[in-house]
């Protein structure tokens, strides 16, 4: 049996269905600045421009058994260090911070530029922003009209014993449209054609064969409820990923925020340690002209050998935990390249240079009123809420009895009738109508939902409550940390300044005091500088902990801090908002 049409409708109808998948990212692009628009945020994730492919061979992703690489003890080897000096160690480990000296000096708007443009986090809040989207724009697309458009070629055979036998063969096309409608139910419609059907052998009847074309078929029908399922209900789905759309410009918005905080914290936290490794250096400095100068007053006869043993001890310890400094700047630094996605093998020297935020005239109860209503997370929770009571509504509609209205008109041939003709023919036409009344005789699965549905509005309530009332904590612990921290940040420059003046006492007239004073006044200098840096980092965090627990921290798009009106921010590099000068390692890190 030929079908000389049926091939080059084969490739029309592959062709036209070829995967294209530009109108869905138009779609998921216009949704995502839709969102953001919404909620009046900065910028929308970035559209996606290429997608993954699989790069995986065939024989990899079929394997069964992928292979292990654990090689055996007696295959490794193991060489081990010479025992080095003090000195060496330390030598080594700046040796290391000199292979640097060529990197690229990171600065911190550099730094969260990349973040926000490279950020494996980033981009994982992005992909859950994109897969919201995808999700609303395939419901959408079920609330268009659904088309189908099935070929199949048939056989069939009947042996029915003696002497009747009988065969035939047909292509049968069916298409059919059917669309959702807004308060329930559906309508449909479809056109059936046999463009071809040969019987043979039918013996009993006149034992030779004949060909015969049937015409197609048009139905119409349509279906809509009036008690169980009608309504708004039947637009939950739709009603639920609009929703969802909103709640997930809030929490990427949410994020950027968070992840702008995290990074500058980790920044600040380089710094400290930079600062702490300077003042240290300083001290080692300090520690080894103490030395030296006992070592010459004991050579001289004017000082005791356990004054100078002592001094010497001292510089040695200091020199052996600038080793466990520098080892734990350069942790730090490889760690905040994994968190800003910067290619780890690539050399950086970390500016000094950070922002410095006045801080704010602050009140309790006025920052907890503000974080109320603008802390986007909150007002997803209270939407959500919304939701849980919207769930209930619609399990107790699940209780009511069913009524529906049907109907459906059939055009063209049957069973009995057959024509010449693609076209149906209006000759033989059916219609009928109908009117279902379903008792509910058993609602107890529906009763039961209700229920459930019910416990879960009262768990979400509790819930929001308590969001609620840890919000206000958070944001009166955030008010009273700015106060604390500037109190010890206070605290901490009067202690560098007493320090200071401790040493330069000591430096006028040093014959005055024993080798433990002065070991004391180093010490306490390093401290009160160290103190002082995390101080200042401990202000800036709990200021800008502040503005994020109250909602009000605005990140522009190019990932800066968009200040408030009468914000004031300076920039610093001594970690303090008074220009002091530190000593600098000057060596650069990888």
């Amino acid at each position: 049996m030929r079908f000389p049409w049926f091939t080059p409708a084969a490739v029309i109808l592959v062709s036209g269905c070829s995967p294209s998948f530009h109108s869905i990212d138009r779609q998921v692009n216009d949704l995502l600045a839709s969102g953001t628009g919404r909620i009046e945020a900065t910028i929308p994730p970035r559209p996606v421009e290429e997608w993954v492919e699989v790069s995986a061979s065939e024989a990899t992703m079929n394997e069964k058994h992928p292979s292990t690489t654990n090689p055996p003890v007696e295959s490794m080897t193991w060489e081990s260090v010479v025992a080095m000096e003090t000195q060496e160690v330390l030598d080594r480990l700046v040796s290391y911070e000199d292979a640097a000296e060529g990197g690229e000096e990171l600065k911190l708007d550099e730094a969260l530029e990349w973040a926000f443009a490279h950020g494996r986090e980033y981009r994982f809040a992005e992909e859950d922003y994109l897969l919201t989207c995808l999700n609303l724009v395939l419901e959408l697309h079920l609330w268009t009209p659904q088309i189908a458009d099935d070929v199949a070629l048939q056989y069939s055979h009947q042996d029915g014993g003696g002497d009747f036998l009988q065969s035939a063969e047909a292509v049968v096309n069916t298409f059919s449209a059917s669309q959702r409608l807004p308060w329930g139910g559906e309508v449909t419609a479809s056109y059936i054609a046999t463009f071809a059907h040969e019987v043979l052998g039918a013996a009993s009847d006149s034992g030779g064969s004949s060909d015969t074309t049937r015409i197609g078929q048009f139905t119409f029908g349509g279906s809509i409820p009036l008690l169980r399922g009608a309504g708004m209900i039947a637009q939950e789905d739709i009603i639920q990923a609009e929703r969802n759309l909103i709640y997930a410009a809030r929490s990427f918005e949410e994020f950027r925020r968070d992840f702008w905080f995290r990074t500058v914290s980790a920044w600040l936290g380089l710094l400290v340690q930079r600062q702490n490794l300077d003042n240290a250096l300083e001290s080692a400095s300090l520690l080894e002209t103490l030395a030296e100068r006992q070592r010459a007053l004991y050579e001289a006869g004017r000082a005791r050998l356990y004054d100078a043993a002592e001094a010497e001890n001292n510089a040695l310890q200091k020199q052996s935990s600038i080793a466990g400094l520098w080892e734990s700047y350069r942790l730090a630094v490889d760690r905040f390249k994994l968190l800003i996605n910067w290619p780890v093998d690539d050399p950086v020297r970390i500016s000094k240079d950070t922002f410095a935020i006045d801080p704010p005239v602050t009140d309790l109860d006025t920052a907890v009123e503000t974080a109320m209503w603008q802390r986007l997370d909150l007002q997803t929770e209270r939407d959500q809420l919304v939701d849980r009571q919207r769930s209930v509504r619609n399990a107790l509609n699940g209780l009511l009895p069913d009524l529906d209205l049907a109907g459906s008109m059939r055009l063209g041939s049957n069973d009995t009738y057959y024509y010449d003709a693609v076209l149906p023919s209006l000759e033989d036409m059916n219609a009928e109508a109908s009117l279902t009344l379903g008792l509910p005789l058993d609602r107890e699965s529906e009763r039961i939902v209700v229920r459930q549905a019910q416990i879960a509005l009262e768990r979400s309530r509790r819930e929001y409550r308590k969001q609620r009332d840890e919000t206000a904590i958070d944001v009166r612990s955030a008010v009273r940390d700015i106060d604390a921290n500037l109190f010890s940040l206070d605290i901490q420059r009067r202690n560098v300044e007493i320090a200071r003046l401790n040493i330069e006492s000591i430096d006028a007239d040093p014959d005055t005091y024993t080798v433990l004073d002065q070991l004391s006044a180093i010490q306490s200098l390093q401290q009160a500088q160290n103190g002082r840096a995390q101080a200042f980092r401990r202000v800036q965090e709990s200021i800008l902990r502040y503005l994020l627990r109250t909602g009000q921290l605005r990140i522009n798009g190019e990932a800066a801090l968009d200040p408030i009106p009468g914000m004031v921010v300076s920039t610093t590099s001594t970690l303090s908002y008074e220009p002091k000068v530190s000593v600098s390692a000057e060596q650069d890190v990888h």
